[in-house]
C-alpha cells in the first residue's frame, strides 16, 4: 500500500494544494494521500490571521471529500502544541507499518529541511517527495538540493505540478478586502469563510505552515 502525506496550515486550502496533491497521486500511484492539517509551526512566530482548527479542518475535510483517495487525519490538531513532522511521519508508520510512505514539501520548504526536526530521520522512514513552486529554484540548485537531501542513497523525488500563483495568504487579504475568492477554492470552502466570517479581522496570534 502507498500512503502519501501533505501537512500544512491550510488557511485556507486552496485549488493549488488539490491540484498538487492530485499529481503526487499520480506520480507516486498512492492508494491513499492524507492531508494533515498543523496545529502550531516551530518556524513561524509571527501574527496570522489563523482560523480557528475546527474551521480549518472542515474546509480540508469539505475541499477533498470528491477525490476517492484523499483522506484527512487531525492527528496534529489533537495532538496541539508545535507541530513535528517527524511525530506526525512516526504516527503513520505505526497506523500503516506495511506501507511505503510519501511525504510531499514545497521547494519553499525543502530550502530550509535540513532545519526541521530529525528530517534525517524523515527521510528513513518516507520517501521525500518535493513539488516545485513558481519561480523558486533553477535545474542547478534542484541538482544540489537533490544531492543535500539524499539520505542514505535515497534522493528525493521531483513532483510535477502546474505552477499556479495561488496562496492562502492572497486568499486571506482578498476576504479582508472584500474582494472576490471565486475559483481560488472550491465553493464548500468558499461558503465556509462566508459564513463563519473568517479572515475578515486584521491578524490574530496564531501558527501558520506546518513545520
Amino acid at each position: 500500500m502507498n500512503i502519501g502525506i501533505i501537512g500544512g496550515s491550510f488557511n485556507p486550502i486552496h485549488i493549488a494544494h488539490l491540484i498538487i496533491a492530485d499529481r503526487f497521486v499520480d506520480q507516486q500511484s498512492l492508494d491513499r494521500c492524507f492531508f494533515v492539517p498543523a496545529s502550531r509551526s516551530p518556524f513561524k512566530t509571527d501574527h496570522v490571521m489563523l482560523a480557528p482548527a475546527e474551521d480549518r479542518l472542515t474546509m480540508v475535510q469539505s475541499a477533498t471529500q470528491q477525490h476517492e483517495k484523499f483522506s484527512v487525519s487531525d492527528v496534529e490538531l489533537r495532538r496541539g502544541g508545535v507541530s513535528y513532522t517527524i511525530d506526525t511521519v512516526r504516527y503513520f508508520v505505526e497506523q500503516f507499518p506495511e506501507a511505503n510512505l510519501s511525504l510531499l514539501i514545497g521547494s519553499d520548504q525543502a530550502v530550509e529541511f535540513v532545519r526541521w526536526k530529525d528530517w534525517q530521520d524523515i527521510c528513513r522512514l518516507a520517501q521525500l517527495c518535493i513539488v516545485r513552486r513558481p519561480f523558486l529554484l533553477t535545474p542547478e540548485m534542484e541538482l544540489r538540493m537533490t544531492d543535500l537531501l539524499t539520505v542514505d542513497g535515497r534522493q528525493p523525488v521531483w513532483i510535477s505540478a502546474p505552477l499556479l500563483e495561488i496562496s492562502s495568504t492572497d486568499i486571506r487579504n482578498r476576504v479582508m478586502e472584500n474582494k472576490s475568492i471565486n475559483y481560488l477554492t472550491v465553493k464548500s470552502v468558499r461558503d465556509h469563510i462566508a459564513e463563519k466570517g473568517l479572515y475578515r479581522e486584521t491578524t490574530v496570534p496564531g501558527p501558520a505552515n506546518q513545520r
